[in-house]
């Protein structure tokens, strides 16, 4: 009789079937608490740049430029970026090479000791962006030792990432800086200079001074107008105070012509000649409104970086929520309490469903599938 024939025959057997159930049952439960298994967790969160008081930098900026600045001040990263970082090569390789796993002799090369470590631990984000180093090992020191260890090097990582992006921030607002410098001092250069060959003010000044000259002039003309035709109803032509009415009306009407044609005095342009070189005027005075706004970005850019480097320099972006501790609680080896799930069901099924349904098993003697039936 083959071996297969021999466990078949066992099979068939009731009595030694539901000995090897129990027996079978007896060890999956001894394995499901022996060796103990230990969990140890931490929980850490990356702090967001705002809970530096930066933000409140970013948006202060005005108009449209809250784009510029949106894109220079750090915006706050998504969790997902922080849970590819913790379950980056060179966490876990840190890990390996602070805990010393490879030299100590616990692991034959580094390979196995990562494929090991992504088997012990679990790393997974909750509510509120926070981040979670789950261990399972039967070694409650080991368990603790790890977690700790990697709490440590996802800080470190974060915080080596964050110099790294706010040193390149730096360099590209210190190139920006320079350019918005120049480009204020050149707009400003030239706005002054055509200020003084024009003989200008501020444009609202000089435009309302223009214009209400004019407009003073068209009323005294007015007035003389009416006062004429008052005095030549009972005045001769050849009164002198009909001719010096008369003379006063052809100086105000040559007053008022020679503001309609471009001109330049001591005073600066009159009225037409400053509508001819408003637009030119308009155009410089715009680009150094926009020339100045950009200085100020990059300005307050500037010390904004100043202050995250400061930053880095002196705190940590991550925030140890809960250090490396282990759990209170009594766990089990999941595999041995699912084998033993597993059996029990198949127990069930065969000794007391497989019988009261007439359901006949190739392992179950005829004996006892007509017993079932």
């Amino acid at each position: 009789m083959s071996r297969v024939e021999q466990m078949t025959a066992a099979l068939a057997d009731p009595r030694k079937r539901r000995r090897a159930y129990a027996g079978l049952g007896l060890l999956a439960a001894v394995l499901c608490v022996v060796p103990q298994p230990y969990v140890a967790r931490s929980k850490v969160v990356p702090q967001d740049v705002n809970s530096l008081g930066l933000g409140s930098m970013t948006s202060s900026y005005a108009g449209g430029f809250s784009g510029v600045a949106a894109l220079l001040g750090g915006a706050k990263q998504p969790v997902d970026l922080y849970l590819a970082v913790a379950r980056s090569s060179e966490v876990s390789g840190e890990v390996i090479r602070k805990l010393k796993l490879v030299e100590k002799g616990d692991y034959a090369s580094e390979r196995s000791a990562r494929v090991a470590l992504d088997k012990m631990v679990d790393i997974h984000s909750l509510t509120g962006g926070i981040i979670e180093v789950e261990t399972r090992s039967h070694d409650s020191a080991e368990a603790e030792a790890l977690t700790k260890a990697y709490s440590s090097a996802i800080s470190d990582r974060i915080v080596a990432l964050g110099r790294d992006r706010t040193e390149r921030k730096r360099r590209v607002i210190e190139q920006r800086f320079a350019d918005a410098s120049a480009k204020v001092a050149k707009a400003e250069t030239a706005l002054e200079a055509f200020r003084r060959k024009n003989n200008l003010a501020a444009p609202e000044a000089q435009l309302g001074t223009e214009i209400s000259l004019r407009a003073g002039l068209q009323a005294q003309l007015q007035a003389k107008k009416v006062e004429l035709q008052t005095l030549s109803g009972f005045l001769g032509p050849e009164n002198p105070r009909l001719a010096a009415v008369q003379s006063e009306i052809a100086s105000l009407q040559g007053q008022i012509g020679r503001t309609a044609r471009p001109s330049t005095d001591a005073a600066g342009p009159n009225v037409a000649g400053l509508s001819a070189v408003s637009g030119e005027y308009v155009d410089l005075y715009r680009d150094y409104r926009f020339a100045q706004a950009l200085y100020e970005v990059y300005s307050r850019s500037s010390e904004e970086v100043a202050v995250e480097t400061l930053a880095g320099d002196t705190a940590t972006d991550v925030q140890v929520i809960e250090a490396a501790r282990l759990d209170a609680d009594r766990k089990f080896n999941v595999p041995a309490v699912a084998a033993l799930a597993l059996l029990l069901l198949l127990a069930v099924f065969t000794e007391v469903y497989a019988p009261a349904t007439g359901i006949r098993l190739p392992w179950l003697s005829r004996k006892d599938g007509e017993g079932g039936e």
